[in-house]
C-alpha cells in the first residue's frame, strides 16, 4: 500500500520507535467483526447459534472477530437483527459510554448507527441519534430498527439547533467525530485520495465547534465521549486540550482497557486520552476521550411527563387481539401511542418530552403500522421489536430453511402441512429460530408476503 509522504512523516515524528512495525501492520488484511445485539440475545446464546466462527474480541464486551462479512451480511439472523457488522475498533466508544438506568443519551453524529444501536441496548430511558444529513439518518433508522430496542428518536438537525431546542438536557452525548479518516486507510483506501486532497487541516475548527454545541446541552455530572478515526493529534490531543482550556469545569476520565489502548502522544502526556494501532490492537486506527462535566448527577427519571392516555384508533383492535393479553393490554393502557398522517407509532417513556418543535425527526419510535382505508397493516419495525411469544399466530423457521430466504426475498411461503396445523388465518409473525423477521397473512394455504427489506414510511 501506497501511503501519502505527509502522513507517514506525521507517524515517524508521534510513534518513534513503534513507527515500523505501525507500517508494517498496513500489508496485513482488514478484520471483521460483528457486535451482539443482546437485546435480542445474550453472548453465551449467540455463541451456541453462531452459523459460522467467531472468535471473541477482547477489548469489547459483545463483539467477535468473523472470517467472511459477506456471508454474515446475507444469513437470516441478520435480518432478524441479531447483530451488527462493524469495524472492531469502532466497537470501543458505544462498548465503554458510560450509562445509568434513565439516562437521555444524545448521539451527536450518529449515522450509520454503529455506535447507536449499542447505545440503544444499554438500560437508558431515551437515545437521541442524530446526524446533519437527512439522507444519513435512513440507514440508521434502518439499523436501529433492526434492533427492535425501540428508545430512541432519530434527527436530522445541526448541533446548533439541537442545542436552541433542547437547551442543557442530555445525561451523556457520544461525538463520533468528523474526521480526516487516517485509521481507515488499511480498510478503504479510497480514502487516502481523499486525504491527499484535504489533509486534516479543515478538521479540528469543525470539530472544537461540535465539542462546544455537546458542552452546552450536556448536564452537570454528564460525559461526554469524544471519538475519530485519524491519528493525527491536530484532531484529537490538540482538539481536547484547546477544549479543556475552554471549560475549567470539564476533564478527562481514566479508562481501563489494559493493554490495547495506547496513552497520549509525547507531549501530552498531562491528558487522559487514547489511541488504538492495528500493530498493537486486532482493528483499525482510532482515538477516544472520556470527559465528565463537575457537578452532581440528577436523578433523569424524575421529570417524566404523565400525559394523558390518548386514544388508539379503533382500527386497530382485531390486530391487539392477536397479541399476547398481556402485551395488548400494556400497549391499550399506554399513552404514548401517536397517529400521525395514516402512520401509528409507540414511543417509548422519555420520548414525549423530547420531541421539541423545529428539530427534524426522522423517526419518533416504532412504527406499529399503517392505516390503509378500512384496515391496518403492521410494520416489519414492529415486528422486530417483538418477541415470538407477543404473538399468538407464529410459525418458526430454522436457519437453513429455503423458506425463510424465500421469505426475505418478498415471496408466497406455503406451510408444510405440520406448521399450517397450528396456524390460524389471519395475521402471521414469521420467525426464524424463534427470532421475528415480520409478518405475513394466511389463507389457509398459503402465507402472503408483508416483508418489507427497511421500513420505509410510504
Amino acid at each position: 500500500m501506497i501511503l501519502p509522504g505527509s502522513f507517514t512523516s506525521l507517524m515517524k515524528d508521534l510513534l518513534g520507535a513503534e513507527y515500523d512495525d505501525f507500517i508494517a501492520s498496513f500489508d496485513e488484511k482488514p478484520l471483521s467483526a460483528l457486535r451482539v445485539n443482546t437485546s435480542k440475545v445474550t453472548v453465551s446464546q449467540f455463541e451456541k447459534i453462531a452459523p459460522y466462527p467467531i472468535q471473541k474480541i477482547p477489548f469489547i464486551s459483545d463483539g467477535y472477530y468473523i472470517d467472511d462479512t459477506d456471508a454474515w451480511s446475507k444469513h437470516p439472523y441478520y435480518f432478524a437483527g441479531l447483530y451488527y457488522l462493524q469495524e472492531p475498533s469502532a466497537m470501543l466508544p458505544a462498548d465503554i459510554f458510560p450509562a445509568e438506568p434513565g439516562d437521555v443519551i444524545l448521539d451527536l453524529c450518529a449515522a450509520p448507527g454503529g455506535k447507536a444501536t449499542k447505545l440503544a441496548t444499554k438500560d437508558i430511558g431515551l437515545l437521541v441519534a442524530n446526524d446533519i444529513s437527512y439522507s444519513r439518518t435512513l440507514p440508521l433508522v434502518k439499523n436501529l430498527e433492526h434492533f427492535g430496542t425501540g428508545n430512541y428518536l432519530v434527527t436530522a438537525s445541526t448541533p446548533e439547533n439541537l442545542y436552541d431546542m433542547y437547551g442543557c438536557s442530555f445525561d451523556g452525548i457520544l461525538v463520533d467525530a468528523p474526521c480526516s479518516g487516517e485509521g481507515m486507510f488499511r480498510k478503504d483506501r479510497s480514502l487516502i485520495a481523499s486525504y491527499e486532497k484535504k489533509g486534516s487541516a479543515e478538521y479540528p475548527d469543525v470539530q472544537k465547534q461540535i465539542l462546544e454545541n455537546a458542552y452546552k446541552m450536556l448536564k452537570a455530572g454528564g460525559h461526554i465521549l469524544y471519538s475519530t478515526c485519524t491519528y493525527s493529534d491536530k484532531e484529537n490531543e490538540q482538539v481536547i486540550l484547546s477544549f479543556l482550556k475552554a471549560h475549567q469545569d470539564m476533564k478527562t476520565v481514566t479508562v481501563d482497557k489494559g493493554d490495547v489502548f495506547s496513552g497520549a502522544y509525547a507531549g501530552y502526556e498531562d491528558l487522559d486520552v487514547y489511541h488504538l494501532f492495528p500493530h498493537r490492537a486486532k482493528g483499525e486506527g482510532h482515538f477516544i476521550a472520556l470527559l465528565k462535566k463537575d457537578g452532581i448527577r440528577q436523578n433523569s427519571s424524575d421529570n417524566i411527563a404523565n400525559d394523558d392516555n390518548v386514544a388508539y384508533p379503533a382500527i386497530m383492535d382485531d390486530f391487539f387481539d392477536r397479541l399476547s393479553p398481556d402485551f395488548a393490554e400494556k400497549l391499550k393502557q399506554t399513552d404514548h401511542i401517536i397517529a400521525d398522517d395514516g402512520y401509528v407509532y409507540l414511543l417509548c417513556d422519555r420520548a414525549k418530552e423530547y420531541i421539541r418543535p423545529h428539530v427534524r425527526y426522522v423517526r419518533t419510535g416504532t412504527v406499529i403500522g399503517k392505516i390503509r382505508k378500512d384496515s391496518f397493516i403492521p410494520s416489519t419495525a414492529f415486528a422486530l421489536s417483538l418477541c415470538s411469544r407477543d404473538f399468538d399466530n407464529v410459525i418458526s423457521y430454522d436457519a437453513t430453511s429455503p423458506d425463510v430466504i424465500r421469505y426475505l426475498k418478498g415471496e408466497t411461503i406455503i406451510p408444510d402441512d405440520n406448521m399450517a396445523q397450528n396456524l390460524k388465518k389471519g395475521l402471521v409473525l414469521i420467525c426464524v429460530s424463534s427470532y421475528p423477521l415480520g409478518f405475513g397473512k394466511y389463507d389457509g394455504k398459503k402465507i402472503k408476503n408483508m416483508y418489507e427489506k427497511g421500513w420505509v414510511l410510504t
